[in-house]
């Protein structure tokens, strides 16, 4: 059995919830992940569970506030993880 695969860092976070901010390139607040995530058939609560794991898992990081909302961008990990997934 080959060993490629087990070298290969695994990759974290849902990747259309990351390419939504490495798309855009600035900090997103939630209702730009929700105008971001129309159209995939996700929930307005799975979105906030992807927003919710990926700030858990370090991907995501707060980044200020524009008109009150909170902002998140993407950590270094976070560009990591949709580096990763290009590749893939």
């Amino acid at each position: 059995m080959s060993t490629l695969l087990l070298d290969q860092r695994p990759v974290t976070g849902d990747p259309i919830l990351l390419h939504a901010f490495a798309r855009r390139r600035r900090p997103l607040a939630a209702s730009d992940l929700f105008r971001a995530m129309a159209g995939t058939g996700a929930r307005v609560s799975d979105v906030m569970e992807l927003l919710a794991r990926a700030i858990a898992d370090g991907l995501l990081g707060p980044n200020g506030f524009r008109n009150g909302a909170l902002l998140y961008e993407l950590t270094e990990s976070g560009w990591d993880a949709v580096a990763a997934d290009r590749l893939v």
